[in-house]
């Protein structure tokens, strides 16, 4: 084995002496990403807004901690399969047919969370298509989570009825200081074997989703008037890094000459 020693002080200097060449070689880089995006088609996005709230009303003080859990639910449910499929097969035979898979139709979508609710972003080189979309996905995703609530209701109104049956200890009216039990018979048409698989079934149906939780669109989306600038941006800062990193390393390469 060959051993070669590096001497840092000599590839500093080189560094020093050559740092024109560096600056010359991130302008450049800057200047093809900055080409490169001119050259690739504009994106644009629109943005649909739904609120997603818990009344107070019809539910106890939640700590942070459940609220947290409740809005991943709704998170879910917004990107669902499900949810997408619908999108894509309802905006028609051309949009459906660009985006063959969910996948590649989730890979345009943003979702972000804001006071009100959530921001639905669709990214298209078509500013009225990525309208339509999120319009859609706006309307799709308020229908399935409104859907769930009313499944969710469900389970909480058959659980509710699992407890009118049993017995219970109650203060006796007659004698101080003491209990009874105190047992409610069942309607006839009530079935505990029956009832327990139509909650195990209406509390799969409705996904995680709060009963006392609310949803509406907001906001609709409108066809953008400008694309977004964010790619143009970040493809001239990694021309610019990508042109300083291998001017260092062509600086750095190049052995320097003796006095």
């Amino acid at each position: 084995m060959i051993e070669v020693a590096v001497d840092s002080r000599d590839l500093l200097l080189r560094l020093l002496r050559r740092w024109p060449w560096v600056f010359l070689a991130g302008v450049l880089g800057g200047l093809l990403g900055l080409g490169v995006s001119w050259l690739m088609p504009p994106v644009y996005e629109a943005v649909a807004v739904v609120g997603v709230g818990v009344d107070p009303g019809r539910a106890l003080p939640m700590d942070d901690e459940t609220l947290r859990l409740a809005l991943e639910r709704v998170r879910e449910v917004f990107l669902a399969d499900t949810t997408l499929e619908a999108v894509r097969l309802g905006a028609g035979e051309e949009v459906a047919a660009e985006f063959s898979t969910v996948n590649r139709l989730r890979d345009t979508l943003r979702l972000s969370e804001v006071n009100a609710g959530w921001e639905l972003g669709v990214r298209s080189a078509l500013p009225d298509r990525a309208a339509t979309l999120a319009n859609l996905w706006s309307e799709v995703s308020v229908q399935a989570l409104q859907e769930a609530q009313r499944h969710a209701w469900a389970a909480a109104e058959l659980q509710a009825k699992w407890y009118i049956v049993g017995c219970r200890l109650v203060p006796a009216a007659d004698q101080a200081m003491t209990a009874q039990w105190e047992c409610k018979d069942r309607p006839e048409d009530y079935d505990p074997e029956q009832a327990l698989s139509e909650i195990q079934t209406e509390a799969v149906l409705s996904r995680g989703v709060l009963p006392s939780m609310s949803f509406a669109a907001l906001q609709q989306a409108e066809p953008p008037a400008s694309p977004l600038t964010t790619s143009r941006a970040l493809l001239g800062l990694a021309g610019c890094l990508a042109g300083v990193l291998g001017g260092v390393v062509a600086a750095m390469a190049r052995p320097r000459k003796n006095p």
